[in-house]
């Protein structure tokens, strides 16, 4: 079921002033419409952020959620979208039925928090069971996607699900009812190109899938078996005046004519069984990381074919987790199990590695979301509701160290927009701003 909130009406001059000044600025805010931002850079273009913050300074708003989740947040204009999950796998002990699985896509005005509405999805197939590793994320990791006048998201086994701005749906296309061996979940977020909307399907599908975005209608398909366990986002290189889709599924990074999903090139990966984070790009040279062996490499976009000798740039051991490194200044920056790593992006050679400084009290670290950077500051957000800030810098200088209190984990990757900070945990949303 659908609800949304009445709007009031402004009835003195002064406070239509006032609204109709914050619609303007609202038709210049900086969009962060997909996961990690624009084109998946995990960069913002806001200026003035706030340095420090606790659950009573520098806030905003907060909001509770209906259920859990561990997708981001994503903006556009002056809404903000999230999706979650109830009914099952919200207790390990007493997980319910699966049939009762419910998912939630939701909007929120961005500057009161209010919610504008919101859609329920009922589980068409029986998702993975709520044990083991999926218990860490339950069933709605995926983020959503928006142009501003259609919001796409991935509901597991279900489907890949088109909704207008007011929340009605207009297609919905079952893209498999596979699991992966380990039956974590799903996790893959999908991005939009054209007329199209992108998602690597691989645990329920073994495939990467582009939709039309008008109907929902397959535009094109790749499919292989060894995508199975692959759960990262495609990034979009732009290179000698052509673009790539370049993916990173086990074994191999690929790039793909985004029109009509042909290969362009291949490489050889050795990040070869499970496939987590998505690709950091810099120059046209693309960097993926993450397995439980801890391998990283580097490849430079525009070649043709198996580049695997002509094109790998280097490859290596660099420890890292589930998240996404950000690049800034010719390196690269993440963290995992409370350390900050830097790597230099020609060589691959760490350029630190230091233990982060925590809040007497605080708790342990941990690595699912994806690092960001707004100008000469790098953002590194724990599952434990603590985000530390650093200094883009060759030599580890740590700016501040921010813990948010809250009763569930902060597994997903902030949204940033127009020097606003939207942090979601699996309970609350939270917008930081001076």
């Amino acid at each position: 079921m659908k609800s949304i909130a009445s709007t009031a009406s402004f009835v003195f001059p002064a406070a239509f002033l006032v609204s109709f000044a914050a619609l303007l600025a609202n038709c210049h805010a900086e969009n962060w419409a997909r996961f990690r931002g624009p084109n998946g850079t995990g960069v913002s273009e806001s200026k003035n952020i706030p340095l420090e913050w606790d659950n009573e300074t520098n806030i905003k708003w907060t909001v509770d959620l209906p259920g859990k989740g561990s997708s981001s947040p994503v903006v556009f204009e002056d809404r903000i979208f999230l999706t979650a999950y109830t009914s099952y796998g919200l207790d390990r002990e007493n997980p319910g039925e699966p049939a009762d699985l419910k998912r939630h896509l939701l909007c929120f005005d961005r500057n009161m928090g209010t919610e504008l509405w919101r859609t329920t999805v009922d589980s068409e197939h029986e998702e993975d069971p709520y044990k083991g590793f999926i218990c860490d994320h339950g069933y709605a990791s995926s983020t959503p996607a928006t142009d501003g006048q259609q919001v796409f998201v991935l509901f597991g086994k279900t489907g890949l699900l088109a909704f207008d701005m007011e929340g009605n749906q207009q297609w919905k296309t079952n893209l498999g009812t596979d699991s992966d061996p380990a039956r974590w979940g799903g996790g893959a977020s999908c991005m939009l190109y054209k007329d199209k909307v992108i998602v690597i399907a691989g645990n329920v599908g073994q495939a990467i899938v582009a939709l039309n975005k008008s109907d929902g209608s397959v535009a094109w398909k790749v499919s292989d078996e060894k995508f199975t366990s692959c759960w990262s986002t495609p990034s979009m290189v732009e290179i000698d005046g052509h673009k790539e889709l370049v993916c990173s599924t086990p074994g191999k990074i690929i790039a793909l004519n985004p029109d009509d999903g042909e290969e362009i090139w291949r490489a050889d990966s050795p990040i070869d069984r499970t496939v987590c984070g998505s690709l950091a790009e810099l120059d046209g040279v693309v960097f993926a990381m993450g397995g439980r062996e801890g391998r990283a490499v580097a490849v430079k976009a525009g070649g043709r074919g198996d580049v695997t000798e002509t094109h790998t740039v280097w490859s290596g051991a660099l420890r890292s987790g589930i998240g996404t490194p950000v690049v800034a200044d010719g390196r690269l920056y993440w963290t995992s199990t409370g350390i900050a790593f830097c790597a230099d992006c020609e060589t691959g050679k760490y350029v630190f590695k230091e233990r982060i400084k925590q809040k007497k009290g605080g708790r342990p670290a941990g690595d699912y979301a994806s690092a960001l950077r707004v100008g000469d500051q790098v953002l590194l957000t724990t599952r434990s509701g603590a985000t530390y800030i650093l200094k883009a810098t060759a030599d580890f200088q740590q700016v501040a160290s921010n813990q948010l209190e809250d009763e569930g984990l902060f597994n997903a990757t902030p949204a940033i927009s127009n020097g606003e900070i939207f942090i979601r945990s699996e309970s609350k949303l939270y917008c930081i701003a001076k």
